[in-house]
């Protein structure tokens, strides 16, 4: 399973798999011993007992944004994300960040900034193969929000049948929010260490927020003049476990 799991980290999604799990057998014939109440309702409902209950906080940043940012300087953006988990292979999820943009073009100049919070559940498909597996591959969703402020903007449109268009577009305050389909692998590589990716789908919930110009560049979503935008991160993570004894 994590020599799979390490190559499905740079390669894509495992398809999900059924969960099947039958309790034991019991000899409802025998009396259970004096004062063991719990073996006695095991045997007359044929269910075993809950596994302990391993508690695990997780925190990651996306190191993906380090490549973004060297690659692109019209956007810059940092990310992380901090989940726990659940019974049933249930993480509750949040994430924030940070970032800025700035379109300096012939015919248009102005910056952004912005930061936004994420909150969801993400949903592991992958059977649990020991105590000590904590690898998942999962689908969530998440609602976002993000709060930012775009400058001044300076336009100038040349024309072939007169003088240019030129002007300015008044500064903008904006908050905007959108939903998210994610899914992704995370794997560890060590003892609390994960590795793993998310692709996301988002869909901006609000786009008439912007009335003349919408910025290049919302941290946490993507461009302003889309209604739907996609991304992906990939995260290094350290988890802390406690409980389960």
């Amino acid at each position: 399973m994590k020599q799979h799991l390490l190559l499905l980290l740079l390669s894509g999604l495992l398809s999900a798999f059924a969960r099947a799990q039958t309790g034991p057998v019991t000899d409802t014939a025998k009396a259970p011993p004096a004062g063991s109440l719990g073996a006695g309702i095991a045997a007359d409902t044929g269910k075993a007992p809950k596994p302990p209950y391993v508690h695990q906080f997780r925190i990651g940043f996306d190191i993906s944004r380090i490549a973004f940012n060297l690659a692109d300087k019209t956007k810059q953006g940092y990310e992380i994300q901090a989940d726990y988990l659940l019974r049933n292979a249930i993480y509750l999820v949040a994430e924030t960040g940070f970032g800025n943009g700035k379109v300096d073009y012939d015919n248009l100049q102005y910056d952004n900034s912005g930061y936004f919070f994420k909150f969801g559940v993400d949903k592991s498909f992958l059977d649990i193969v020991s105590k000590q597996d904590f690898d998942i591959g999962f689908i969530g969703a998440r609602y976002g929000i993000g709060s930012g402020k775009r400058s001044e903007a300076a336009y100038f449109v040349a024309s072939p049948f007169g003088p240019p268009a030129e002007g300015k577009v008044p500064r903008q305050n904006f908050i905007v929010h959108w939903g998210e389909i994610t899914g992704g692998i995370k794997v560890e590589l060590g003892k609390g260490i994960f590795a793993g990716w998310n692709a996301r789908m988002r869909f901006l919930l609000n786009a008439g927020v912007f009335k003349e110009l919408a910025p290049n560049y919302i941290p946490g979503y993507g461009k302003g003049d889309k209604s739907t935008s996609f991304d992906f991160n990939f995260y290094l993570s350290y988890a802390i476990r406690w409980g389960g004894k």
